[in-house]
């Protein structure tokens, strides 16, 4: 795995940009022709992103966000650790309409990726609403996740697109709702008010659904401590707000484009797809449908993106090895409260959502020792190990050297990062030395 920056050439428009090449088919790229949103490159000049944070005006017809900065005045990336076991990339922009106005003087976000080498990343949305001027009065929305596939020049969403199942959202049960291509609604709609079985859902799994192509998808669960929310007022469920896109709902005003004469959104005929880079919406995600309501400064919201090749219920697995982490105990801990209480040269700090990583500290210590139990099936787990004084580390598991083309190991002078590929059901015994 490996991060670079590089210049690149998509739909005609040179660039640079930063790329991230896990070890999979498909890599992220922060290029300066899309303001360095944060893209999924899936081959043959298809990209796909989560989106950003984005808010509207009740004061004019404009959007704020990141994609309306065409000439980068705000938008900047910057690769914060890179290594072989994972790399993290600080993406910092404002929300700003095609004037270069930013809403409330000073609305800005920084997304964080932590990228590892299955291709599967965390992506941590920060966002610091605006309080420094008036500028756009009280907001209609703050929308923070939109489902985009991206289409460069010679390529259509008609014909990269699964036609029988475009895109689908799944629950934590497995439990799917699908839609063909077209989207089956006549204008823009609230998602419960179709589906009105997903306010009970406790996570979110959207995935669009590719030809030929790795697809991709992006998670989370229903839990404000990750994902803040208001709760929906079209239905009065206790869930986020979704709405579904109308039927072709493909734009022409990014990426690769440096128009700025538009308010709001340029629509793409379909005489167009493939002359011209395009990108599709297909469902969004919004922090509250009530207006005029603001998230704190700051809030945060978190994300499982990837992309696969398989079976939707192996990306099932793959999300809920995210949620719900396995415990762990190292000889150090209390024997009687499972509150995380320890003391000694072996400290279990708690996994970290925000990075999919298990968290150590050693104090006087020159191993670690512990056993993780899994509550679910775990896939691919991290260690970070803080204060590791040693050289390279010799993982075992359950009494057995782990094979070095089995783990990827990094090591930044403090902490030591290990991220291995396996898969866990039952309580193993782990000691890296």
């Amino acid at each position: 795995m490996r991060a670079r920056k590089t210049d690149i050439v998509m739909s005609n428009v040179k660039g640079p940009s930063l790329i991230v090449e896990p070890d999979v088919p498909w890599r992220f790229v922060f290029w300066s022709g899309a303001q360095y949103v944060a893209c999924l490159d899936l081959g043959q000049g298809v990209w796909f992103t989560p989106e950003w944070l984005e808010t509207n005006s009740p004061e004019d017809l404009h959007c704020y966000e990141p994609i309306m900065d065409k000439r980068c005045r705000y938008s900047r990336v910057e690769i914060l650790e890179s290594g072989d076991a994972r790399t993290r990339v600080k993406w910092h922009y404002a929300c700003c309409n095609v004037k270069y106005e930013i809403f409330h003087g000073n609305t800005e976000a920084d997304e964080f990726y932590t990228i590892y080498p299955d291709g599967l990343a965390v992506r941590k949305l920060v966002a610091w609403p605006g309080n420094e001027s008036d500028f756009g009065g009280n907001s209609n929305f703050w929308q923070v996740l939109e489902y985009i596939l991206i289409n460069h020049v010679g390529t259509r969403p008609d014909q990269v697109l699964r036609q029988d199942e475009a895109f689908l959202l799944m629950n934590e049960n497995g439990e799917k709702i699908s839609f063909k291509w077209p989207l089956p609604t006549e204008s823009y709609t609230p998602l419960c008010l179709l589906y009105p079985q997903i306010k009970n859902w406790k996570a979110y799994i959207g995935k669009v659904c590719l030809k030929d192509r790795p697809s991709p998808f992006v998670a989370f669960f229903k839990d404000t401590r990750f994902f803040p929310y208001e709760p929906c007022v079209h239905c009065g469920g206790d869930h986020p707000v979704f709405g579904l896109f109308h039927p072709k709902a493909v734009w022409k005003h990014w990426p690769a484009n440096p128009m700025e004469n538009f308010v709001l959104a340029v629509e793409a005929e379909e005489e167009e797809w493939g002359r011209l880079p395009t990108h599709t919406s297909f469902l969004d995600c919004n922090y509250t449908s009530i207006p005029g309501h603001v998230p704190p400064r700051p809030s945060s919201w978190l994300f499982l993106i990837g992309a696969s090749t398989s079976t939707d219920e192996q990306i099932l697995d793959l999300v809920k090895s995210w949620m719900m982490p396995a415990k762990v105990r190292t000889k150090y801990q209390s024997r009687t409260l499972d509150w995380g209480l320890s003391y000694g040269p072996i400290l279990y700090e708690g996994y970290s959502y925000s990075e999919k990583a298990y968290v150590f500290r050693l104090e006087d210590a020159d191993s670690l020792k512990f056993t993780m139990v899994p509550t679910v099936k775990m896939i691919n787990p991290v260690l970070r190990v803080e204060n590791w004084k040693g050289d390279a580390p010799r993982v075992r598991v359950n009494g057995k050297d782990l094979n070095e083309n089995i783990f990827k190991w990094q090591f930044d002078g403090h902490y030591l990062t290990i991220w291995m590929r396996l898969e866990l059901i039952s309580p193993t015994e782990f000691t890296v030395e």
